[in-house]
């Protein structure tokens, strides 16, 4: 009796888990496989983060999407569900580490695995807004995370998680961040009318009131010493290798009487960090000003030689993508469009080329991973089951056959 109790107890055990199987199996093979785009041009970028090396990833930001690749090849990555993603940074000491921000809630997202996962770290549940800018700073292991509603969060990388270690809140939307590698200590944050510079590794920012003009771009190139530039709407290109100290660095830049010259864009090549780029406008009249874009300018020797780069520049440019490596390449977004202009050498992509492939075939396997297992699980639960019913008609046959000859005899 026992055994027989028993026998049905697995057999039911059985019977739930293939239920489970099946379902979870049908469950993954019903849903639509998330489909990731490869294309070779980039529509509407919002951030980018050029590459560390020469034959490394670049990843950018394009309609809320993360992408990986080069100039002339794009692959989207999976990012969390519903995220629309606004800022992008990777660890300069470790490329699989990235950083998302996104520009729908006030949290960031870590991934370890070159963006095949995700680790969530919320910043706030006091504001409504997004992620507009992350920086990182390897010496002290420390991120700068700006936003368009709460200023900035300083976060602090131990290893396992993320801490957040100070707030400091702006009136206005944080448009920039930057922080030099290499332990300098220089950290700057831009808004519309004003730049901070961070104090104490970022506990802190202060605004720089020497400016007198309204700044436009930043970016710090880690020569040495390193070095921060601020471009700005009148006075030109400004550099400083403390923080405190200011020098304008404009000769060579055609100035024409009469007009201001307003730097539109600043960017600096990670591998090559004596190369700057920067784009230029001339700003004209007094009531009306009108914005006549000049060009994209470069240095190859930290801001002392300018020469320009062959481009027909349509409109203003906003932001400069450099092709890490390789001096005169650098792409452009304009105020009409955030389509990647060729600046210089930079390649030409004619073509908007936009396939679709299965995460399954690509980055992320983990939904057809579960589904495989769920199925194997499934079988071995049906195999299981069969044997158990085989076994109990079996066990009746046997016990019909030794009951049938008493049965006669008692006839008899």
């Amino acid at each position: 009796m026992f055994r027989n109790l028993r026998g049905k107890l697995f057999a039911i055990v059985t019977f739930i888990i293939l239920i489970s199987a099946l379902y979870t199996g049908a469950v993954n093979a019903g849903e639509p496989a998330s489909l990731l785009q490869r294309k070779n041009q980039l529509e509407n970028v919002r951030d980018y983060a050029p590459a560390l090396s020469a034959d490394a990833l670049n990843y950018a930001i394009d309609g809320g999407l993360l992408f990986a690749g080069q100039p002339t090849a794009w692959q989207q990555l999976p990012t969390p569900a519903n995220v629309i993603v606004g800022a992008v940074a990777q660890d300069p000491e470790n490329a699989q580490t990235l950083y998302i921000g996104a520009a729908n809630e006030m949290a960031i997202y870590r991934s370890q695995d070159a963006g095949a996962h995700w680790l969530r770290i919320p910043l706030s549940n006091d504001y409504i807004g997004g992620i507009t800018d992350i920086a990182i700073n390897p010496a002290q292991r420390t991120l700068y995370v700006g936003s368009d509603t709460a200023g900035i969060f300083r976060l602090r990388d131990i290893g396992s998680s993320m801490i957040l270690s100070g707030h400091t809140m702006f009136d206005e939307a944080v448009l920039e961040i930057v922080a030099d590698q290499k332990g300098a200590g220089l950290a700057f944050a831009r808004t519309e009318w004003h730049v901070f510079r961070g104090i104490s590794n970022g506990m802190e920012w202060m605004p720089l009131d020497m400016l007198t003009s309204a700044p436009t771009a930043l970016a710090i190139v880690d020569t040495a010493p390193a070095t921060i530039y601020i471009g700005t709407t009148d006075r030109g290109l400004l550099k400083s290798t403390d923080g405190f100290t200011w020098q304008m660095v404009n000769a060579g830049f055609a100035i024409t009487p009469g007009t201001r010259l307003q730097v539109d864009a600043l960017a600096a090549d990670p591998v090559q960090p004596a190369v700057l780029y920067v784009a230029m406008s001339y700003l004209s009249g007094h009531y009306e000003v009108h914005q006549a874009p000049v060009g994209v300018l470069m240095s190859t020797d930290t801001a002392i030689h300018w020469t320009s780069l062959p481009t027909t520049v349509p409109a203003p440019i906003v932001r400069l993508l450099p092709v890490s490596g390789q001096s005169g390449a650098a792409y452009a977004l304009t105020t009409q469009s955030r389509t990647p202009l060729a600046i210089g050498s930079a390649p030409i992509v004619n073509t908007v080329d936009v396939s679709t492939v299965s995460a399954s075939t690509n980055v992320s396997d983990t939904q057809w991973r579960t589904s495989l297992i769920a199925w194997v699980v499934a079988a071995l639960a049906s195999a299981t089951l069969v044997w158990m019913l085989l076994s109990e008609l079996l066990m009746r046959s046997r016990a019909l056959v030794s009951i049938l000859p008493l049965k006669a005899v008692h006839e008899v």
